[in-house]
């Protein structure tokens, strides 16, 4: 935003203030509340306008955290229109449905997909890790330790759902007598890498951010000298 952008950062800080409450007020607080309650009546538990506007919390909370940081960071107006057509888009999609039938296709693509662009985010770090500082070194370092916990994230995930598991083919979880405990702990084990997965990327934008703070002082100090 090129014009009046004293107003539209204000802006940028209601709007996320908005998401993070709705994300953390609805997404997990009153989760607490409404997954036992679930547990004990099934859907009837989350149905209705209160039921739909939880549901839509972190879906729906995510973009306007993101849309509110954006205003924040003054970003070109087409970027704002954009994440508000991928707001609707996505919504649109998630209301719509994929599809209610197993299509092993689906998944093996999606699978082949996440590992080749993990193995290019990966090469990409490898190629520009050379050119950055001390601190941008290791800010790197670290959000690259996060993808490797997303993508082993996603492999597990296939392990629930599909060969180990089988939650997707109960028929197959039966027959081969698969413990609960099994399908528990690979889902608690899920948890705890997305966990890392995002506390190592979080780290690893702050710690990035902190070091293009002191080049950008280091290098006003440079020109200062050399006017001088």
């Amino acid at each position: 935003m090129k014009t009046n952008t004293s107003t539209s950062q204000k802006i940028g800080w209601v709007v996320f203030v908005i998401g993070v409450a709705y994300m953390l007020g609805l997404g997990w607080l009153r989760s607490w509340w409404v997954v036992p309650t679930a547990n004990q009546f099934g859907s009837d538990a989350f149905t209705g306008l209160l039921g739909l506007v939880w549901a839509l919390s972190v879906p729906l909370g995510a973009f306007i955290v993101a849309i509110g940081a954006a205003l924040i960071a003054r970003v070109e107006r087409r970027v704002i229109w954009l994440l508000m057509l991928l707001l609707v888009l996505f919504e649109s999609w998630r209301i719509a449905g994929t599809t209610s039938q197993m299509v092993p296709a689906l998944f093996g693509i999606g699978g082949g997909l996440i590992t080749l662009f993990f193995i290019g985010s990966t090469w990409q770090w490898a190629r520009t890790r050379p050119t950055l500082s001390g601190a941008g070194k290791t800010g790197s370092d670290l959000r690259m330790v996060g993808s490797i916990f997303f993508v082993v994230t996603a492999w597990d995930l296939c392990g629930i759902f599909g060969i180990a598991n089988y939650v997707l083919r109960p028929e197959l979880a039966d027959k081969f007598s698969v413990p609960i405990g099994s399908t528990i702990n690979s889902a608690s084990t899920v948890l705890v890498m997305l966990v890392l997965g995002w506390g190592f990327t979080y780290f690893g934008q702050r710690i990035s951010r902190q070091a293009q703070a002191v080049d950008h002082m280091v290098d006003r100090v440079h020109q200062i000298a050399a006017a001088d």
